[in-house]
C-alpha cells in the first residue's frame, strides 16, 4: 500500500481536528442554550406561583381559571385530592397522593422537576410548591424535547457545519503547508546551517555527520586507489624492465636466474598486495559468507606460531605463548589473519635474537578475553601511533618493502577487530619494541 505524504497526514488530522471542534461546540451551545431555556421556564413558574398564591388563598378560583394561559394550574388538598385544574375536569382525576411532585413538596416544600412525553418529542416541566393553608399549587408547561430543538436549528446547523468545514480545510492546508515548509528547505549538503525545528536538529545533525563520513570515505577511496595504483606500478615496471631485457636476448645465465628471481619476487609481493587488498575490501563490506563459531585463541595462536616459525629461526627470533583457552565466538579465518599480522610484524621487525611474547587471559568479570602479542622489535615513534592503522602507511618505507610487507597488515588488524567488536591497544616504544593488546567481548 502507498505510503501518504506527511503534507497529506498533517492535512486530515488538522481537519479532522477542525471538525471535531465544530460538533463539540455546537453540542456545548444546544445543550447549554437549552438548559438556559428550560431554567427560565421555571423562574417564570416561580413568579407565577407567587402570584397565584394570594388568589387561592382568597378563593377566587373563578378568576384564576378566566386567566388565560398555556400553563396548567392545578390546586391539590393535603390528602392528595385535586380540587381545581384550568385545564381537565376535576372528576375524571385520580388522587394525585403517590405523585412525585406532591411528594417532594411534603418533603421539601417545593420541587422542580421533568417528564418525557411517550415520544420523546416533548416534556412537560412541573413546578409544584406547598402554600400558607397546606394545600399543594403545581403549575406545568410543555416545553420540546432538544432533538425537536435540534431539527428546527437544522438548516442552520447545516449551513455552520459547511463555514466549519470550509473554514477548517483551508486552515488544515495552510497549517500542513507551515509545517512541511521547513523540511522542503533543508540544505542536504549543508543541513545544520538550515533553519529547522529543535526537534529536527538531531536529524540535521546526523545528515551531516553522514555528510562527512561520506566524505572521508571518498578520500578515503581516492587515496586508496592512489596507493593502489603505486604499489603496483613499483613492482609492474620491475618485471617489465627484467622481462624487456630478456627478451632481447644475450644475458647470460646468472643473469638470467637473477631476473627472474626478481621477476618471481616481485610477483610475489603483487599476489600478496593483491590478497591483502581482497581481504580488506571483504571487511570493509561485511561480505564475508562464514558464520560466527566458537573459536580458542591459543589453538589460533599455535597455528600461526607453526607458520611463522621458519621466519622466526631465520632471525632468531624466539616465540613463546602463554594464558589460557581465551574462548571467543568469531569468524575464524579473520581472527587468524589478525593473529598472523600481529605476529609476523613481531618478527619482521624485531631486532636478531628478539623475543615474542603471545599471552591470552580470560576475564571473567569484565567478560571479556584479552590477546596480547609484545615484541622486543624496534617501537614505534609516538608521533605515528595514530597512523600506524592507516592503508599502505609505513614508518620505515624501505625496510617494510625489504620485509614484504604491503602496508595493509595492521589495517586489516583494525578491521578484523572492528568486525568482531573488539578494540586494540597499541603502547610502544622507540627501540624498546611494542604491545598490541586486543580486547574481544565475550
Amino acid at each position: 500500500m502507498k505510503s501518504k505524504s506527511l503534507t497529506f497526514k498533517i492535512f486530515i488530522n488538522t481537519f479532522l481536528v477542525g471538525t471535531l471542534i465544530y460538533f463539540v461546540c455546537a453540542f456545548l451551545f444546544i445543550s447549554n442554550m437549552y438548559s438556559y431555556f428550560e431554567n427560565q421556564i421555571f423562574s417564570e413558574l416561580i413568579t407565577e406561583s407567587n402570584f397565584l398564591e394570594k388568589y387561592v388563598l382568597e378563593g377566587e378560583l373563578d378568576y384564576i381559571a378566566s386567566i388565560k394561559t398555556e400553563n396548567r394550574i392545578t390546586l391539590i388538598h393535603t390528602d392528595g385530592r385535586v380540587y381545581f385544574d384550568n385545564k381537565v375536569d376535576i372528576s375524571k382525576l385520580e388522587n394525585h397522593g403517590t405523585r412525585q411532585e406532591f411528594i417532594g413538596v411534603k418533603n421539601k416544600g417545593a420541587i422542580q422537576l421533568s417528564r418525557f412525553s411517550s415520544t420523546m418529542t416533548e416534556k412537560t416541566l412541573y413546578f409544584a410548591r406547598r402554600i400558607s393553608n397546606g394545600d399543594v399549587l403545581r403549575i406545568s408547561c410543555n416545553q420540546h424535547s432538544v432533538w425537536v430543538l435540534v431539527l428546527g436549528m437544522s438548516q442552520i446547523l447545516l449551513i455552520m457545519f459547511v463555514i466549519a468545514v470550509i473554514i477548517s480545510g483551508l486552515s488544515a492546508s495552510w497549517i500542513s503547508k507551515k509545517i512541511v515548509d521547513p523540511l522542503n528547505k533543508i540544505d542536504l549538503e549543508n543541513p545544520e546551517e538550515s533553519d529547522v525545528y529543535d526537534e529536527l536538529k538531531p536529524f540535521t545533525k546526523r545528515i551531516a555527520e553522514e555528510n562527512f563520513e561520506k566524505s572521508q570515505r571518498e578520500e578515503l577511496r581516492q587515496q586508496f586507489t592512489a596507493n593502489v595504483s603505486h604499489e603496483l606500478k613499483t613492482p609492474l615496471t620491475s618485471i617489465s624492465g627484467f622481462a624487456e631485457i630478456l627478451k632481447s636476448g644475450g644475458t647470460d645465465e646468472t643473469t638470467t636466474k637473477d631476473f627472474a628471481a626478481s621477476i618471481y619476487d616481485e610477483s610475489q609481493r603483487m599476489i600478496t598486495l593483491v590478497n591483502d587488498i581482497i581481504k580488506l575490501s571483504k571487511l570493509d563490506e561485511k561480505s564475508i559468507s562464514l558464520e560466527k563459531e566458537a573459536i580458542s585463541l591459543r589453538d589460533l595462536c599455535r597455528d600461526v606460531i607453526e607458520v611463522v616459525s621458519a621466519n622466526a629461526r631465520a632471525k632468531n627470533v624466539t616465540i613463546n605463548l602463554s594464558g589460557e583457552s581465551g574462548l571467543i565466538n568469531g569468524v575464524q579465518p579473520v581472527i587468524y589473519e589478525m593473529i598472523y599480522n600481529l605476529v609476523d610484524n613481531g618478527i619482521k621487525y624485531n631486532i636478531e635474537g628478539g623475543k615474542v611474547e603471545i599471552n591470552i587471559q580470560n576475564m571473567m568479570e569484565s567478560k571479556c578475553v584479552i590477546l596480547t602479542i609484545k615484541d622486543t622489535g624496534i617501537g614505534i615513534p609516538a608521533s605515528e601511533k595514530e597512523r600506524i592503522f592507516e592503508r599502505f602507511y609505513r614508518i620505515d618505507k624501505s625496510r617494510s618493502k625489504q620485509n614484504g610487507g604491503t602496508g595493509l597488515g595492521l589495517s586489516i588488524v583494525k578491521h578484523a577487530a572492528k568486525y568482531h567488536g573488539a578494540s586494540i591497544l597499541l603502547n610502544s616504544e622507540v627501540g624498546k619494541g611494542s604491545t598490541f593488546t586486543v580486547i574481544f567481548p565475550v
